[in-house]
């Protein structure tokens, strides 16, 4: 007799372990940002700038072990991490091109992580801010919080 069911094994995944590997990606991909902004390089700092849009996504899938589905949800965070509309862009595309993600969940992850990060840079600013180089130590930082905010709330709120 042959059974006539099938099983789908899915593995809901670790927020904690997501918002770490975002965090890293997001933190090595502003170091590197950061660096070709020092050495005056457009090119490169913009296409660093763009694929920290894409390690919340990346963080998501290696922690549920969907690596191979979220290619399009990467595609989306690399598009919508254009500085100017990245707000309302990231969340959209992100979520649209993402089957498990919720757009209005992807907004309020995104909001979340813009105000704590915002939080943290004004904090450094005040603290460090006659420094010179206070301004990639911050950045590197609000990256680092924004990617892993947006990540463990990308992986707490997935629907399977």
């Amino acid at each position: 007799m042959i059974p006539l069911t099938t099983m789908s094994a899915t593995r809901p995944g670790s927020p904690w372990l997501a918002a770490v590997l975002a965090a890293i990606l997001s933190a090595i991909l502003a170091f590197v940002a950061s660096f070709f902004l020092q050495s005056d390089q457009l090119i490169p700092f913009v296409i660093a700038l763009l694929l920290v849009g894409a390690c919340p996504i990346l963080g998501y899938a290696f922690a549920s072990g969907r690596i191979g589905g979220s290619i399009g949800g990467m595609i989306g965070g690399i598009i919508g991490a254009i500085p100017v509309v990245s707000i309302i862009l990231w969340p959209l595309l992100v979520g649209i091109l993402t089957r498990s993600q919720s757009i209005g969940k992807l907004f309020l992850g995104n909001i979340i992580g813009i105000i704590v990060a915002l939080a943290l840079f004004f904090a450094l600013a005040s603290t460090i801010g006659q420094d010179p180089s206070w301004f990639n130590t911050a950045f590197i930082l609000t990256a680092t919080v924004w990617g892993g905010i947006c990540g463990a709330l990308m992986t707490t709120w997935a629907k399977y």
